[in-house]
């Protein structure tokens, strides 16, 4: 006979009587604590995160392909990190480390987008006098730099691993030489251009603004005002009649000066209306808006003709500021749903108002600079009023003997996202690439990209597919100085663009030479342009002029694909919040398109905003933000939670969903789930101690393990499935239950009494000892990628403080041979047996003697469960089981809960004990072979 060693296990239970005995016990032996609290919690996630900086590298040197690409959407480098940041990057960790524990490799190369106005302000705050562009460039760079090191601090501080060293920062030179050479492909393909067109315009950053980069306030009030336009000519239908006025209806009467047009529908029936008070004047109005134009002036109208929209084709009328004379145009954007179906037309200042411009060749007059200030072009009396601040009451009082009625207007208006102002529409000179013209493709491509969630996921290709339909054109270029410039010089005297591939290649190396592209604000066209490019335009140096613009950052960061994916790889996933679809989701599939024909994306993944309990957003003026570092840490009176729970949360509350609650009531219920997951694997680390995984005879398994590897196999398939799908809230659920009922009610309390107290290389203890290590195993590779520190720590302590990462030590966990639906039928009545037997002894727990009856149908099982008799005692928690079959072919069991002709082992604590006093059979046989071994001195 082998030996048997003795080790000596110290208390895992304060419960254990202290007898001669206690020291042959085996209990569970570890020094991972229970708990892990405040200054240690944080020591040890300090620790763990410099063990997290090696798992990106070695999975790239060790796991096989192909690679799973996660693209980062570069967060902005402005401000502190915050939940929104913890969110996204964790979810973006969990996937990461999901799929290196499944044996993939993984490719995630972290981004910063680094360029825009919000930075620009920051670098010229506080300063005295007026600042070159370099010294802007500088300082905006350097504010950047800096806060990229403050976020990429705290993302590795919340366990996110990827590749740092390589990161992309859409300021390093060879980023900007990579987008140099997209502007041109696209310019090349004639999908990027140059035109003047009304954009957004913001007066407050004195730029021009994508879609994207406008918020929508619902609650904005304007000025809106009803006014009569007095007509010159009249179609003979309506000559003999005098004082006739057209009538407009406009919420910016600040665009009047450029007006240029009045627009009808010839579809549309048109009245002239007069005053019943009496007045001479007459307007014409859309036949079914003079009811409510009745209502708005609180006038009654006599009806004095109707007629067709046609007829008006060849009135005209008086400009209201300056007298000239002007047509009305036909057009079906003037409806009769509101106003008075009649539209003032400002080509300066409306996307369909310069469409009408082209369509009827109007000039177009833009009376509004850069700051939204009316030009000396609007006359002396406007001539540098801002039209946002003063503009409509100016105009309106200019016209006051035209103006029919006014009132305050409460409507949905664009505003800028950075600077919180509104924005206006207004015509200039700025590069644009052609939607239109690739717009299709990408909607025909988007068909087989899938959105996750799947609940909302249609919606949100519906939403994406809408937003990209009604966007003509993106206007790509900003008056900016912190950014990319545009690569672009200019004919002096025709403005018309100089660009080709040798002026780019030639940019390009000069970005080399000088580290960087600040060379473009520096030297003078002459060291930009060399003689042979000169000779080869045929133009000299006087006659050319460099660009100003710069790129909008949304092409800065639209083009990463071409820099982090290269060549014609897509990525596997992007994952973002909600607002992104109208952001880089779309800048990024608009480019991808354009210059691959292909999306750069397989799926898209949307996460949560975090939410106070009240569902408010949270901002600093309502006192309501948590700081992600607080919950690793501690603070504000707040207790550390540490990593663990900060992921936990995000997984279970931030994941496949618009809406994340998060407060402290939240935060304990996560990290009280965490030690729920501690605890019980704490227990099969301390029990795996002295387990060496040696090669186990499956037949020497009980059923309990059959059944609880039978249940890990089931929830291993769960779980991936859970992991597949992004389902992390699904999983963390499917996680408690696993560990309350199965692994805790269930499983540790059948397996004790064989763990404790057979021989330390008995069969039946090293069959639960197996099941112990599986069962850690499997729920080390299904939350790894969640509570990675949690799972670090336990494999740390079970391995001896290895060195290695659990990481680098596992291997995927295959199940599947412990699949047994013969064991999960069996313990199906077993567990009915145990659920019937609780409910009895919760009602009568003087009973000892106990009979069930178990359904007809499980008696073909009578042999299968009869073979498991001495074990059921074990699972069902009784002194013993016996099992027949009655008359009417029911199973019963018979069960004894104490035995009155029995005593209790002083060592085990059963009744199993012939004599009082003395041991059960078991444990005498027990001591025996361990005073042989001269192991035990008692």
């Amino acid at each position: 006979m082998q030996l048997l060693r003795y080790i000596k296990f110290r208390s895992y239970s304060s419960k254990v009587n202290k007898n001669k005995y206690s020291n042959t016990v085996l209990l569970p032996q570890t020094s991972f604590p229970l708990r892990l609290e405040h200054q240690k919690l944080i020591e040890r996630d300090s620790k763990l995160n410099e063990l997290n900086k090696s798992i990106y590298a070695w999975q790239r040197d060790n796991l096989p392909g192909p690679d799973f690409v996660l693209h980062d959407g570069p967060p902005y480098a402005n401000g502190v990190p915050h939940m929104g940041h913890a969110i996204n990057k964790i979810l973006k960790d969990i996937i990461v480390r999901s799929k290196i524990l499944s044996g993939q490799r993984a490719h995630y190369v972290h981004g910063w987008d680094c360029h825009g106005l919000p930075i620009e302000l920051k670098a010229v705050t506080n300063t005295k006098g007026d600042l070159t562009p370099i010294q802007i460039r500088h300082r905006a760079r350097n504010f950047a730099q800096q806060t990229i090191e403050k976020q990429k601090k705290a993302f590795i501080s919340w366990g996110v691993i990827g590749d740092y060293e390589n990161a992309y920062k859409t300021f390093n030179k060879d980023y900007i030489q990579n987008q140099l050479q997209q502007f041109y492909t696209l310019y090349e393909k004639n999908l990027i251009y140059r035109d003047f067109k009304p954009v957004y315009w913001s007066p407050s950053s004195g730029t021009a603004l994508a879609e994207s980069e406008l918020e929508y306030k619902a609650d904005h009030r304007s000025t809106a005002a009803t006014v009569a336009f007095e007509t010159v000519k009249l179609p003979n239908q309506l000559s003999h009649h005098k004082n006739v006025s057209i009538l407009i209806w406009t919420t910016t009467p600040w665009t009047l000066p450029s007006n240029q047009t009045v627009c009808f529908n010839k579809e549309i029936s048109y009245s002239l209306i007069q005053d019943k008070s009496g007045s001479s004047n007459k307007f014409i109005i859309s036949t079914n808006l003079v009811q409510a134009h009745s209502k708005l002036v609180n006038k009654e109208f006599t009806i004095l003709d109707t007629f067709s929209g046609d007829l008006l084709e060849n009135v005209t009328y008086k400009q209201p500021i300056y007298d000239n004379e002007l047509p009305l145009v036909e057009s079906n954007h003037a409806t009769d749903s509101k106003g008075t179906g009649l539209v003032h037309c400002a080509p300066a200042h409306g996307p369909e108002d310069f469409l009408v411009a082209l369509k009827y060749n109007i000039n177009i007059k833009n009376m509004v600079d850069e700051t939204g200030s009316y030009t000396s072009e609007a006359g002396p009396t406007l001539e540098g009023l801002p039209v946002l601040t003063g503009g409509s009451e100016k105009v309106l009082k200019i016209i006051k003997d035209k103006v029919v009625h006014i009132e305050d207007f409460v409507h949905s208006y664009p505003y800028d996202w950075r600077t919180k102002q509104p924005v206006i529409l207004r015509a200039c000179k700025q590069w644009f690439i052609d939607t239109n013209a690739i717009k299709d493709r990408a909607i025909e491509l988007l068909k087989d990209v899938q959105v996750i969630p799947k609940m909302n996921g249609e919606m949100y290709k519906t939403t994406l597919t809408k937003q990209l339909k009604k966007r003509p054109y993106w206007c790509i270029s900003r008056q900016r100085i912190w950014g990319t410039p545009i690569p672009v010089f200019y004919e002096k005297s025709s403005g018309k663009p100089i660009v080709n591939k040798k002026i780019i290649d030639h940019l390009v190396n000069m970005i080399e030479s000088n580290q960087g592209v600040d060379f473009w604000w520096q030297l003078p066209i002459e060291e930009l342009l060399p003689q042979n490019i000169l000779d080869e335009l045929k133009l000299s140096i006087d006659e050319i002029e460099k660009g100003q613009d710069i790129l909008d950052i949304w092409f800065d960061s639209g083009v990463s694909w071409s820099k982090v994916l290269e060549g014609e790889k897509v990525a596997d996933i992007y994952l973002e919040g909600l607002d992104q679809f109208n952001g880089w989701f779309q800048s990024s599939l608009m480019t991808s398109v354009a210059i691959r024909d292909k999306a750069p994306y397989k799926s898209l993944y949307v996460h949560g905003f975090a939410l106070d309990e009240n569902g408010l957003k949270m901002s600093k003026s309502l006192g309501n933000v948590i700081d992600p570092q607080e919950i690793l840490q501690g603070g504000n009176k707040q207790k550390p939670y540490g990593v663990d729970t900060l992921r936990w949360w995000v997984a279970c509350h931030a994941n496949q969903d618009c809406m994340a609650y998060i407060s402290k009531n939240v935060l304990q219920a996560s990290a009280e789930e965490v030690q729920k997951v501690r605890s019980t694997l704490r227990f099969a680390v301390g029990a795996l101690t002295d387990y060496s995984e040696d090669v186990l005879d499956n037949s020497k398994l009980h059923l309990i393990d059959r059944y609880m590897l039978h249940t890990l196999c089931n929830f291993k398939r769960q779980a991936d499935d859970y992991l597949k799908e992004y389902q992390f809230n699904k999983l963390c659920t499917s996680v408690i239950n696993l560990t309350t009922n199965q692994i805790s009610a269930l499983y540790y309390t059948a397996i004790k009494d064989r763990l404790y107290c057979d021989t330390v290389d008995s069969d039946n203890r090293r069959s639960a000892q197996f099941v112990l290590n599986q069962m850690f195993l499997v729920l080390g590779e299904s939350l790894g990628s969640i509570v990675p520190h949690l799972i670090e720590e336990l494999h740390g302590h079970l391995h001896n403080e290895s060195s290695k990462s659990f990481y680098e030590s596992h291997e995927p966990n295959k199940l599947d041979e412990w699949h047994n639906d013969s064991v999960k039928e069996v313990m199906k009545t077993v567990l009915d047996v145990k659920k019937e037997l609780n409910k009895i002894l919760g009602a009568n727990t003087n009973n000892s003697s106990i009979n069930i009856k178990v359904s007809k149908e499980f008696s073909n099982k009578i042999e299968d469960i009869s073979r498991f008799s001495d074990e059921l005692v074990a699972i069902l928690q009784v002194s013993s089981v016996s099992i027949e079959v009655d008359e009417q072919q029911n199973i019963l069991f018979n069960l004894e809960t104490k035995q009155t002709d029995k005593f209790n082992c002083q060592r085990c604590r059963k009744f199993t004990s012939i004599t009082e006093g003395d041991l059960c059979n078991r444990c005498s046989d027990v001591l025996q072979l361990l005073e042989k071994s001269d192991a035990l001195k008692i």
